[in-house]
């Protein structure tokens, strides 16, 4: 991946548009006071993103399946270990 200086641009045409898809485009565009230059490059930039977000998501929801394994298992050795003491302070 090669990563642009700041200031660096880059253009991309996109041909064969549907007038209706423009249209529509134009009236979102509007509703947000930008052109549909900036609403373009609004919804492109979050498109780039996205997976990241996504991938990030999934290994956040892994990790907190993790912890929580491990809370269950430390919570079972808390319970044995009460258990072994209770036997122990019992026989005395």
């Amino acid at each position: 991946m090669k990563f642009w200086k700041n200031g660096d641009r880059m253009e991309i045409k996109i041909r064969n548009v549907d007038p209706v898809v423009v249209t529509k485009l134009d009236e979102l565009a509007r509703k947000q006071h930008l052109s549909r230059n900036e609403y373009l490059k609004k919804i492109v930039s979050r498109c780039a993103v996205v997976q990241d977000v996504i991938d990030l998501d999934k290994k956040y929801a892994d990790l907190v399946n993790v912890l929580a394994e491990r809370l269950e298992q430390a919570t079972d050795v808390i319970a044995t270990n009460t258990e072994i003491l209770e036997k122990i302070i019992g026989g005395h």
